[in-house]
């Protein structure tokens, strides 16, 4: 009833694999592997992470080594085989390890979390060179926050530890958009961002937020209250100026058309009542002017881009709105203070939705709104970035200087 060295090394190791939390909070030490106490350490460990809506979310860990010598090759087929035999044996202890890291993020985060349905395969894979993998996957109820429909995922593996040969692959949900992530991950993908280690993530790290795709994509409740907020005190501030904007009627009307009238000759021709009648029509034009000249700034002025209100996405497309409906992608994320990467993310997402369009100018990329009439538009996008309309109009004067 010997086992063969590396299944007891294995299941000796198998505390290492879950995730070891600090007494102070949810920080994690390194996954040392499966592999540890082999010959030779894994090649590398991959911990995948695929958020649900509720906020489960399914891990699947793989460890994997390189078959590059006939001993390596009979010691994985060796541990394949027991895995099959007896795979409680493998499971039981690193169900319990992860129970205990998620019963310390449940103290962290106060989330109810548990851990379920853990599975271990192993099996030789051509990659393409042969490779033993180790992979263990679970279930980890509660583990990303559901705020409203915005997912936050993270604060129940802060401060985890990747080294050189481990990766965290975080994904989301279809149909869900990325808004934030911190730290800058190593690569962003269509539905997953993955941080190749090594990485020390500091308290407050790693982080990713996610929401439905849609206009108000990714804004809090709080926020959404706030914008609707400001959208009613703007329109009482409307309302109020047009009040004030219209004539008021004379006090004692009757009273100043009879004085009008005991002023002026009583020869019967009603010339002061046309007289009052031509000063009320003078007055009335007035009026009007000066109701056009306080509604006309408000449709002239550019809506300001406040991005504690506004999605990403919308916070481009107002951006680029105020702008006459065009301009660079680096232009973009200049205004916006915003990295290259999450620019190139937020527009390629509004470009899949047909909310953008995009093309190139040059090496720059130029972004437009779908409903953008170049030729109704006397400027656009020059190589350098100016207004085109500008240095024609220019032009055009120095022409007629000219002449």
């Amino acid at each position: 009833m010997q086992r063969a060295p590396i299944l007891l090394a294995v299941i000796a190791l198998l505390g290492a694999v879950g995730l070891a939390l600090s007494a102070g909070g949810a920080g994690a030490v390194p996954f040392e592997g499966g592999f540890a106490q082999m010959d030779v350490e894994p090649d590398d460990v991959s911990m995948e992470v695929a958020v649900q809506p509720d906020g489960d979310a399914r891990w699947t860990v793989e460890y994997r080594i390189r078959l590059g010598t006939d001993e390596e090759e009979r010691a994985f087929e060796q541990l394949r085989v027991d895995v099959e035999n007896d795979t409680e044996a493998y499971t039981t202890r690193f169900r319990d390890r992860m129970a205990s890291t998620a019963e310390t993020a449940e103290t962290a985060t106060g989330r109810n979390m548990t851990v379920s349905n853990a599975t271990v395969t192993a099996e030789r894979r051509e990659l393409p060179q042969a490779y033993g993998v180790l992979t263990y996957r679970f279930e980890w109820t509660n583990f990303a926050a559901v705020d409203g429909d915005r997912l936050r995922v993270g604060d129940a593996v802060d401060g985890l530890f990747l080294d050189d040969s481990s990766s965290l692959i975080v994904s989301w949900p279809e149909g869900y958009r990325l808004g934030e992530t911190t730290p800058e991950p190593s690569e962003v993908r269509e539905r997953s961002v993955v941080w190749n280690g090594p990485v020390d993530f500091s308290a407050g790290q790693p982080r990713i937020s996610v929401a439905p795709a849609g206009p108000l994509s990714g804004v809090p409740t709080a926020g959404v209250a706030a914008l609707l907020g400001a959208l009613v005190v703007a329109g009482a501030a409307v309302a109020y100026r047009r009040r004030d904007a219209e004539p008021a009627a004379p006090a004692g009307g009757g009273d100043a058309e009879t004085e009008a009238t005991g002023d002026a000759p009583a020869d019967g021709s009603g010339a002061p009542k046309s007289a009052a009648a031509a000063s009320d029509s003078t007055a009335e034009p007035t009026a009007s002017d000066d109701d056009g000249d306080a509604s006309e700034p408000d449709s002239d002025e550019p809506r300001p881009v406040d991005g504690d209100l506004l999605s990403n996405e919308e916070q481009v497309l107002r951006l680029i709105e105020s702008e006459g409906g065009r301009m660079k992608q680096k232009q973009v994320a200049e205004r916006l203070d915003w990295t290259a990467a999450k620019t190139s993310q937020v527009v390629t997402g509004l470009r899949d939705e047909g909310d953008l369009d995009g093309f190139r100018l040059g090496r720059e990329n130029v972004l437009s709104l779908p409903d953008y009439d170049p030729e109704g538009d006397a400027g656009g996008v020059d190589e350098d970035g100016g207004n085109r309309g500008e240095g024609e109009d220019a032009g055009g004067e120095g022409d007629a200087t000219g002449d």
